[in-house]
């Protein structure tokens, strides 16, 4: 795929809401990851220079390949964050059409705006016209299973400006349970000619192979399959040792972007995550969500990991 003049192709990390956050981009790039998405950021919050919103736009590495998702449903707002966030010169906006949290849809933004096209059509144009960075739009197949649109909505988008879309095919009324449908992707990228990248149910190596190879889409996006597991987008199956050497890694950045007390308290989600599978894991992870300083966390996996290495 071609933005900005330069190609990027390879596996790229999804915008998860608190969980993609600077450290972890990080430790995905380190691991092979061709591009990084933020976390959810409102474009309210930008709007109205909420500082905890602005800290979202961050990064641990400077030269960090990063694209920042949005969303809102108010033009406004939506127009200040594109002009907001192009000063910062990321690879891509992305506006989110596909979150299924009550709270977003009931706002009506996230998947919400997949019941008016005319409305996320006109919201995708502003923005296009707004920013100075290329545009995507990430959605799903509808917003009830009665209502598959995502043919339609896709090429909407196309005519707005979008300069590439993602599709996770599965509808908000489904959140994450089921199976993605994956030939909804192939049908998304037999009607529109601008790249789509393809989303859902990518957990293992073969998972990637297998999604390229029945869809043909351009990249592929990971999301839940990176939790815990880097290693990824590096087609690596890491050992114990290797799992310890990352997380400890991750900690030290996340106590660097975030002070020691609230950084233990992040990588308490990623350590069950980190050592899922292994060996007295429920045991670590029990411990590790007692823990409240680096020392605690590195004390608890010394004592239950170390007959691992």
């Amino acid at each position: 795929m071609i933005i900005q003049g330069k190609e990027i192709k390879g596996l790229f990390l999804a915008p998860i809401a608190g969980i993609t956050d600077a450290p972890f981009r990080t430790i995905c790039i380190e691991h092979g990851a061709v591009l990084t998405y933020s976390e959810m950021i409102s474009a309210k919050g930008l709007f109205y220079d909420d500082q905890k919103t602005k800290k979202l736009l961050s990064k641990t590495n400077p030269s960090e390949p990063f694209a920042v998702q949005i969303f809102g449903s108010e033009i406004e707002p939506m127009q200040y964050a594109a002009q907001y966030i192009s000063s910062l010169n990321p690879v891509l906006i992305d506006i989110n059409m596909g979150c299924p949290v009550s709270k977003v849809v009931k706002n009506h933004e996230g998947s919400a705006l997949m019941k008016d096209i005319k409305k996320a059509f006109k919201l995708t144009k502003a923005v296009v016209d707004a920013a100075s960075v290329p545009i995507s739009v990430k959605f799903r197949s509808g917003f009830e299973k009665h209502n598959l649109n995502y043919v339609e909505f896709g090429k909407a988008m196309e005519s707005a400006g979008a300069s590439c879309i993602t599709l996770h095919p599965r509808t908000r009324d489904m959140f994450y349970s089921g199976e993605a449908d994956w030939t909804h992707i192939i049908s998304l990228k037999e009607a529109v000619s601008i790249p789509v990248i393809a989303n859902g149910d990518v957990f293992t190596h073969k998972d990637i192979e297998d999604i390229r190879k029945k869809t043909g889409c351009f990249d592929v996006m990971i999301a839940r399959g990176s939790l815990g597991n880097p290693w990824i987008f590096s087609n690596i199956i890491p050992t114990t040792e290797q799992r310890i050497k990352v997380f400890k890694h991750h900690m030290d950045l996340q106590i660097e972007y975030n002070g020691e007390k609230k950084g233990i308290m992040e990588m308490r989600k990623h350590g069950a995550w980190y050592f899922k599978g292994l060996h007295n894991s429920a045991k670590l992870r029990d411990m590790i969500f007692k823990a409240e300083t680096k020392q605690d966390v590195v004390n608890c996996i010394e004592s239950v990991l170390e007959k691992e290495i």
